[in-house]
């Protein structure tokens, strides 16, 4: 049987230690879970008899870092399944100097800080805790790492603040000085949907998603969702834990799904009619 491609995404925390202002982890509808190495391993074994994939990505709802075996998880993924490329974001705030190490050893390709503030007083604003200043020093650390024993390792930053990407860019350049050079890409990103915002949802949706077609999202319990945006569980097609991948992939739900995006026609208040006319306006 041929396999077919994916991008994978498994998201093996949804627990986070920062309260962002434009998130909806700190709602508490969010449902909390930290996957262990074994459902980890039970999961990708299920899904890569009938999937090829070149990268995993390992964060989306939540902090990665809070997952307790999150290295070994990493090493799993590259040691056991043989994934090419393995990507996390992060707020940053627990990668210090000795797990930055640790989880590179263990085959981590690629880290994304996501900063949202340039200074301090603006960081905690809208991050709700006082770590600018752990972030920005470990952020520093990941770049020396990078020039004297890692230079294969991918750094890159993202932001939603409310500036040019020129600013942006100017603004990450001051804070690290010459080694900003060392960074493989800087992401400014508009506000997109997530559930704390109200959206007129009766609007036709404005946005075509290939999310159902492309590409593969595992929740932290080991459910099959549909994507990072469904912070509250709306559409969960069934564990991978207890069910063939195969027959939850070919599932009415999961066929409804696509047969919705092919069309472009979605029920009213449904999670991805409000996600595709969001404009970031808010």
């Amino acid at each position: 049987m041929k396999k077919m491609k994916k991008k994978l995404n498994f998201d093996i925390c949804t627990f986070c230690n920062h309260k962002c202002s434009f998130c909806s982890n700190s709602d508490e509808r969010t449902i909390k879970y930290q996957t262990t190495l074994d459902e980890f391993r039970r999961v990708m074994r299920n899904v890569l008899q009938y999937v090829e994939t070149d990268e995993l990505g390992l964060s989306a709802k939540g902090e990665v870092l809070v997952n307790k075996e999150f290295t070994e998880i990493v090493r799993s993924a590259k040691e056991e399944f043989g994934i090419g490329y393995i990507y996390i974001s992060s707020n940053g705030a627990l990668m210090d100097e000795a797990k930055a190490v640790e989880v590179i050893e263990a085959g981590l390709d690629s880290i994304k800080f996501s900063i949202n503030a340039l200074s301090r007083e603006a960081y905690k604003e809208v991050h709700k805790v006082d770590d600018f200043d752990k972030v920005i020093a470990n952020f520093k650390t990941l770049l020396k790492l990078k020039k004297e024993k890692y230079p294969q390792l991918k750094l890159f930053l993202s932001s939603v603040i409310d500036m040019s990407q020129e600013e942006l860019e100017e603004g990450f350049r001051e804070l690290f000085g010459k080694d900003f050079d060392l960074i493989d890409g800087v992401s400014l990103y508009a506000l997109t949907y997530t559930p704390k915002f109200e959206v007129d949802s009766t609007k036709q949706p404005s946005a075509k998603c290939s999310i159902p077609f492309r590409e593969l999202y595992i929740n932290s319990d080991g459910t099959l969702g549909l994507c990072c945006k469904d912070y509250f569980d709306e559409v969960n097609f069934g564990s991978l834990l207890e069910n063939d991948f195969m027959d939850i992939y070919n599932s009415k739900a999961f066929k409804e799904i696509r047969a919705m995006h092919k069309k472009s026609e979605f029920p009213n208040g449904h999670l991805c009619k409000k996600c595709l006319l969001f404009d970031g306006g808010m």
